[in-house]
């Protein structure tokens, strides 16, 4: 091998190597932020929590929070926070304790997002079977 071959090889190794540190450096200050300003990381306190969470559009929710024995629906957009109305906890279908809802719940996502690839794999399938018949 000569230099110039070495050369080469040393300046893709280094690039791959860069490339995963940048990589690296990406997802932990990405999942910093996450945490920092996502609507259940950063802002549960020891005596207020949010129960759960719905987004109604680009920069509105509806939020239930509990604070101290209350529990209370409330509006926040990106300038405002309204009181609704007080909840009875009672009626509320709430998860397991220490769990909290997000307004994007992963399971929801991932149940969704498993059910159309499955549902599109057993197309292709069937399509692919048919064509295999002709």
């Amino acid at each position: 091998m000569n230099n110039s071959a070495a050369g080469r090889i040393f300046t893709v190794l280094f690039t791959l190597i860069i490339f995963v540190v940048i990589l690296y450096l990406a997802y932990l200050t990405t999942k910093y932020i996450g945490k920092k300003y996502s609507v259940n990381g950063g802002m549960n306190g020891k005596n207020m929590r949010i129960l759960d969470s719905m987004r109604i559009s680009q920069d509105k929710l509806l939020m239930i929070v509990k604070a101290g024995d209350k529990t209370i629906l409330i509006g926040v957009s990106k300038d405002h926070m309204e009181y609704i109305c007080d909840i009875d906890e009672s009626e509320l279908q709430l998860p397991e304790s220490g769990a909290v809802y997000t307004a994007s719940e992963p399971s929801d996502f991932i149940q969704s997002f498993k059910s159309v690839l499955s549902e599109k794999i057993n197309n292709y399938k069937s399509k692919e079977n048919k064509d295999e018949k002709k």
